[in-house]
């Protein structure tokens, strides 16, 4: 049956605004995988603009549970124990009274740790405190916001000269008291149950012979809303034989008393602040708690500016442009969610350290109070 010419031309109109559809869906899909193809080659890139809203909060389909809604607990409340070694943002305090016996020994400890890119930024911050002099270090270590619009840029000798240097990014380095060649960064991607057979199977034999201390840690892209991180049945805190999780850890760990293992809290990105990512590191907390585990609070660290006012995530109905001109206005979604600052990242939905250096100089900092209480020294000043 031949159908008349404007049935035609409409069929035709309808199939191109199906294929117009299609392809705009697929184009998220692909910036998102453009990000994860640069992060798996070590850059530190982000498309937040282009992602759609979908990847933060999915859209239930039939066979989802609805989730019901929890009013998260803001900051963290866990009262760390007194004899257990725990590092947060009340621990970056005791970084400039580190005895120098302390710093020595830390130094000296053999310790890897592997992360995805978040990682690297920590490992440029680590050896940021390993320059010369604080002008002879890396542009990346001086970068800082300079006014009320979020614009940035890369502080100079002059600058400090004329004591206008933001608190955040000043530090007094030291090649010889910060030397952290003994520390090894391996980049570690993948889901949360592949990081922890590949750590366990791959990685962390790798070093048995050359480290004392080992650990990995979940990204940010590990607690997106929708990750099944936290499932009571199949999540990283269940006895899962499907999955690696925590008890296959343990069971590891167990294997290897003579070595120190430590627990890390997530990273954070605007974005992620999620009821996930929440929800895994009040967990994981929790869980260092209860077994007299050594815990690395990266997202407490991130989460609180240095006078320790809490961060959220950015559906916060508050505009924000970066001083590339990209911007975010995500509605109020009536959550606040624990969530990097955003004085600590330049992304309007990502959670780097790398444009400006604030947040990896603070997580470098506690990096070195952690290495010294696991070396011995008890955190007094």
């Amino acid at each position: 049956m031949r159908l008349p010419k404007f049935s035609t031309n409409l069929l035709m109109l309808v199939s191109l605004i199906v294929i117009m559809l299609i392809g705009a869906g697929n184009l998220a899909n692909l910036v998102l995988a453009s990000e994860n193809e640069f992060l798996e080659n070590g850059l530190a890139l982000f498309f937040p603009l282009l992602i759609n809203e979908d990847f933060n909060t999915p859209t239930p389909t039939a066979t989802q549970t609805p989730v019901p809604t929890v009013t998260p607990t803001p900051t963290s409340t866990f009262e760390p124990p007194s004899d257990s070694i725990w590092v947060d943002k009340n621990s970056i305090a005791l970084f400039e009274h580190i005895p120098e016996q302390y710093l020595t020994t830390a130094g000296n400890l053999h310790m890897l740790f592997a992360d995805r890119s978040v990682g690297q930024n920590i490992n440029e911050g680590l050896d940021c405190l390993t320059a010369s002099s604080w002008s002879a270090s890396p542009a990346s270590c001086r970068r800082d916001y300079y006014d009320n619009d979020w614009n940035w840029k890369t502080f100079t000798q002059a600058d400090l000269d004329q004591g206008i240097v933001p608190e955040a990014i000043l530090f007094s380095p030291d090649p010889i008291r910060y030397s952290r060649s003994n520390w090894t960064y391996e980049f570690h991607m993948g889901t949360w149950s592949n990081l922890t057979q590949d750590f366990i199977q791959n990685m962390a034999p790798a070093y048995l012979n050359d480290k004392d201390i080992l650990s990995y840690q979940f990204s940010y892209l590990n607690v997106a809303e929708g990750d099944d991180i936290i499932d009571p049945q199949t999540g990283f805190f269940t006895d899962n034989p499907n999955r690696y999780t925590v008890y296959d850890l343990e069971a590891f760990i167990a294997q290897h008393p003579d070595k120190v293992f430590i627990f890390w809290t997530t990273s954070l990105a605007r974005g992620i602040g999620t009821q996930v990512s929440t929800d895994f590191n009040n967990a994981m907390r929790q869980y260092a708690i209860d077994n007299s585990k050594i815990m690395f609070d990266v997202a407490d660290i991130l989460s609180h500016r240095p006078d320790g006012t809490p961060c959220f995530d950015n559906r916060d109905g508050v505009p924000y442009c970066d001083m590339h001109g990209n911007c975010e206005d995500h509605p109020d979604d009536g959550l606040d969610l624990p969530a990097i600052c955003q004085e600590y990242t330049t992304e309007t939905d990502g959670g780097h350290l790398g444009s400006v250096s604030a947040g990896k100089i603070r997580v470098a900092k506690a990096f070195w109070v952690l290495m010294a209480q696991i070396a011995g020294w008890d955190g007094s000043h």
